[in-house]
């Protein structure tokens, strides 16, 4: 999707089929649900989307990246009730939501207000946890 947001899309569009074709997993629709969003056939990029959710899957970041993808085609409620089962799952990189621009479609919906301040005290919150246990200088290169 960095590639896409890059205007490389020819260069992901092999990745992406390749992905899909060798997988059989949960993996599959993923790749599914990006593939056919970036080949601009929402209704199938929709179906992959729904099967993620309705299956077992429940990885946060995964259901973001899926509630972006859902905005970026105006589903609206499904992006909004995705997003906020991305925050109460623990998912709270307040710097990417805050700038994404296929979460645009969401910014004026007050729900979407409220789970993005949510995820932005979340995302204070671990930033302070992590200063005060002085992680700054346990990720530092020269610590070791």
């Amino acid at each position: 999707m960095s590639l896409e947001e890059l205007g490389r899309s020819e260069a992901v569009l092999p990745v992406l089929r390749d992905l899909e074709s060798r997988n059989t997993t949960r993996f599959r629709d993923f790749m599914a649900a990006a593939r056919a969003l970036l080949e601009d056939n929402a209704a199938e990029s929709i179906a992959a989307i729904a099967r993620l959710v309705d299956s077992d899957f429940r990885d946060p970041e995964g259901l973001f990246y899926l509630s972006r993808h859902l905005a970026h085609l105006g589903e609206v409620k499904g992006a909004l009730d995705l997003f906020s089962r991305v925050v109460a799952g623990g998912y709270f990189c307040f710097p990417a939501m805050a700038r994404d621009p296929w979460l645009d479609p969401l910014r004026e919906n007050p729900a979407f207000t409220q789970l993005l301040g949510q995820a932005e005290s979340q995302h204070r919150a671990a930033l302070t946890a992590f200063e005060q246990s002085g992680g700054w200088r346990l990720a530092s290169p020269t610590s070791a």
